[in-house]
C-alpha cells in the first residue's frame, strides 16, 4: 500500500540534476511492489522529498497502520567516499513512532541502506536493492563487442532513480503512528514509501521452485 506523499513533496526533478534523466512520476512497479512517486496527485514541480543540509528541520509523515515492512524508494545524491571518506556515514535518520509512545530511530548509512545514484562499479549498497532488477543476457543475438559479457548469461541491475530499502517491524501488532525523516547534512531524496502487510520479505532471495498441481 503506497503512502500518499503529496503534501510533503518540496522539490522537483531539477533537484536530482542529472542531464537527460527525469524521475518517473505517478504509479510505478519495482521488484513487483507498487510505489507512488509524487503522491496521489503528483505535481511535476514538486514531486520529491528533498534534503540537502544540516539545517533541514525534517518531515513527519503520518502512517496510522501496523505494517510488517515499510519499503523506501530513496537515493543519495552526493558522496565523498572517492575523496577518502569511509563508507557508513549517516546521511539521514528515520524514526518510527509507535502508538504506545516508543520510537525506533534507524540511521540511514551510505553503502548500507542507501548509496549514490548514479554510482560506480562496486558502489551498490549492502542492505538495499536498485530499482532495476537483475536480468538475463540475450542468448542468440547481440553486439559482437558484448560477446564476452553475454557468456555470463546475466546482467547486474543498476539504479535508474532510487534504491529500495525495507525496514522490518518486529512487532506488527503495534501501530505506527508516524515516520519522521531527519537530514544529516547530505543531499538526499525520497521518492516513494510503501507499506507491506504480508509476513514475508519484500525482496526474496530464493530461486524459482517447481510446483506440482494435482488435476482432479
Amino acid at each position: 500500500q503506497p503512502l500518499d506523499l503529496t503534501q510533503f513533496c518540496n522539490v522537483g526533478p531539477e533537484f536530482i540534476a542529472r542531464e537527460g534523466v527525469k524521475p518517473l512520476i505517478g504509479s510505478q512497479i519495482w521488484h513487483g511492489l507498487p510505489f507512488t512517486v509524487g503522491g496521489a496527485k503528483p505535481n511535476p514541480v514538486r514531486c520529491l522529498i528533498g534534503f540537502g543540509s544540516e539545517q533541514d528541520t525534517g518531515v513527519t509523515i503520518p502512517v496510522g497502520a501496523a505494517p510488517r515492512y515499510i519499503v523506501f524508494a530513496h537515493a543519495l545524491l552526493e558522496s565523498r567516499v572517492r575523496d577518502g571518506e569511509s563508507i557508513g556515514r549517516v546521511v539521514a535518520n528515520y524514526s518510527f513512532c509507535f502508538n504506545d509512545g516508543q520510537v525506533e530511530r534507524v540511521p540511514i548509512r551510505e553503502r548500507f541502506e542507501v548509496a549514490l545514484v548514479p554510482t560506480w562499479w562496486g558502489g551498490l549498497p549492502f542492505l538495499a536493492v536498485p530499482d532495476n532488477k537483475n536480468g538475463l543476457m540475450p542468448r542468440y543475438e547481440g553486439k559482437w563487442g558484448d560477446m564476452g559479457a553475454r557468456q555470463t548469461e546475466t546482467f547486474q541491475g543498476w539504479p535508474h532513480h532510487f534504491y529500495l530499502w525495507a525496514w522490518e517491524n518486529r512487532d506488527p501488532q503495534r501501530m505506527i503512528e508516524s515516520l519522521k525523516v531527519e537530514s544529516a547534512g547530505r543531499k538526499f531524496v525520497i521518492g516513494a514509501i510503501t507499506l507491506g502487510f504480508n509476513d514475508e520479505a519484500p525482496f526474496p532471495r530464493s530461486t524459482k521452485r517447481a510446483v506440482k498441481i494435482a488435476l482432479l
